[in-house]
């Protein structure tokens, strides 16, 4: 069961803010609004190949070269790669360029991380390192590194006509049905009747209330008791416009702790805390009603906002071979994420008649927390040194995607909503397989670098879907005990963007451009 609070937000002279916080339990119906998906599970459990700007200019691909503080969240051991003490600090920026086909349609958008903010914290790590001759364990290593793993700024734009009949007039329907009309009048105003429904009927109740006043849909019958409504549209086919734009990121914090055994054996072990933060305004419009229709022009937003914090362990090895080749193998476990989500909404809609309704209650929905449980993950890496000038790394990871699944926190609710949306990810899911390459020249104080990878799609029946590629390279110039480290990133992937409350869904094809530049300091 999920169960969410409604806060109700009431702007007075005075204060213009007072949160009262209010209970209720429903479960949600497939098609609603807030019903989690895949697609939120998958948004907190990707990571991108970015941290330092040395480590995003060889495209991540670090588990057995260590010696740089965001290599430590592929695998801690390499933490006693490092022959004296440093500090890390990386800024970045980026853009992204979307194309969302849906139907016949195909519609762009870009997205500019200046537009939030002139400049994000990427990176920020130290590492202190503690030498010994007269023990096997010759080196020990003490580690804290903070870590951006995903960026959720973005627009993207949705445009087209929908041929197969979904409207989002349908959506209020199926949330009416079964309401006595009574329930949907107006009698303490639009916030107080809002308030009174989720309170009282739940969130279902709360959307036919919209739907209604709005003049979205019609009772069958004027009586009390009907509890059957229509649309108030008239169509064969409607033309949509979604706008999604979103911020935020995931980020973690690795604590470190690493040990060398006879020069020969790296081996580490890290406790990761993560932050999940993420906000989105998700605005449909919907238009291309029959001249005949009451109904002329709809609009919907849902403003989203989503913070969430977790935990996860990491084992690593590291296994010199002799000089010049290593080996490596780390174990992720799964990331245990609790996610809170809070959500306003508003309605607006113009009539055939040139009568329009504005309804944006001030309340905001405050849903019952849940966690998301990411699989676990094995990566195996291996590096070698040439000439002394430069080298080459590659990682392989295996992550099973079908093992990631959704709990209910209160352990007293109905799990059944969960249950099957957990069996629909084992059944519909797989396992992706990634690999990162990436290699360094070294050229007396400047060092060239250059990366790719490519990730499998994590879905059985569509092998491009959630696919993602990229290249990157970049520069270092060794300025004493000072390094400065810039680097660029160019990846692409393709994501599934599901319309509000219509099984209709756009195919997204994103090109993210991101700009790193960071400082290592030796002490």
């Amino acid at each position: 069961m999920i169960t969410p609070v409604i806060i109700l937000s009431n702007f007075k002279k005075i204060t213009y803010m007072n949160k009262i916080y209010l209970s209720l339990t429903l479960l949600l119906m497939a098609i609603g609004l807030q019903a989690q998906s895949f697609e939120d599970a998958w948004r907190y459990a990707q990571d991108n190949p970015t941290g330092t700007a040395r480590f995003t200019a060889m495209s991540g691909a670090f588990s057995s070269l260590g010696g740089d503080l965001s290599a430590l969240s592929l695998n801690p051991a390499g933490a006693t790669t490092f022959t004296t003490n440093r500090f890390t600090g990386t800024f970045s920026f980026f853009n992204r360029d979307n194309t969302a086909d849906y139907f016949a349609s195909s519609t762009s958008a870009d997205y500019n991380s200046f537009d939030d903010q002139l400049i994000g914290v990427n990176q920020a790590g130290i590492v202190w390192v503690f030498q010994s001759d007269v023990s096997d364990w010759n080196k020990i290593a003490i580690a804290m590194n903070y870590n951006k793993d995903a960026d959720y700024g973005n627009y993207i734009r949705i445009s087209g006509t929908n041929t197969t009949g979904s409207s989002v007039t349908d959506y209020f329907v199926n949330n009416a049905n079964g309401i006595q009309l009574a329930e949907l009048g107006q009698i303490d105003g639009i916030d107080g009747d809002y308030q009174w429904l989720g309170e009282n009927m739940g969130f279902y109740a709360q959307q036919a209330y919209l739907g209604y006043q709005a003049y979205i849909i019609n009772p069958v019958s004027d009586t009390d008791d009907n509890i059957y409504y229509t649309s108030n549209a008239v169509y064969s086919t409607v033309d949509h416009t979604n706008k999604i734009y979103t911020t935020g990121s995931k980020s973690h914090v690795d604590f470190v702790v690493a040990g060398t055994y006879q020069k020969k054996l790296q081996l580490g072990f890290s406790l990761s805390l993560y932050t999940v933060e993420y906000e989105e305004n998700n605005t449909i419009e919907e238009t291309g009603y029959d001249a005949s229709s009451d109904l002329q022009y709809l609009k919907m937003r849902n403003s989203l906002r989503v913070e969430g914090d977790g935990i996860s362990l990491k084992l690593g090895a590291i296994y010199k071979l002799d000089k010049e080749v290593k080996l490596s193998v780390a174990y992720h476990s799964p990331e245990w994420l609790d996610i809170y989500e809070y959500m306003k909404q508003a309605v607006y809609t113009e009539m055939g008649n040139g009568d329009y309704f504005d309804l944006a209650p001030n309340t905001e929905n405050a849903f019952a927390p849940y966690r998301v449980i990411t699989p676990s993950k094995v990566i195996l890496g291996a590096s070698a040194v040439i000439n002394k000038k430069g080298l080459l790394s590659v990682d392989y990871t295996y992550e099973n995607v079908a093992d990631l699944h959704f709990k209910e926190l209160d352990y007293d609710a109905d799990t059944s909503y969960f249950d099957a949306l957990n069996d629909e990810i084992s059944d519909t899911m797989q396992a992706v397989h990634k690999l990162n390459v990436g290699g360094e020249i070294k050229m007396d104080d400047l060092t060239l670098r250059a990366g790719g990878y490519i990730a499998t799609s994590p879905v059985v029946d569509d092998d491009e879907l959630f696919t993602s590629t990229g290249y990157s390279f970049g520069l270092g110039y060794n300025l004493g005990s000072v390094v400065l480290d810039m680097a660029y990133m160019n990846s692409e992937d393709t994501n599934r963007q599901y319309l509000l409350a219509l099984p209709d869904a756009a195919r997204v094809d994103e090109v993210k451009n991101k700009f790193l530049i960071g400082l290592r300091y030796n002490f």
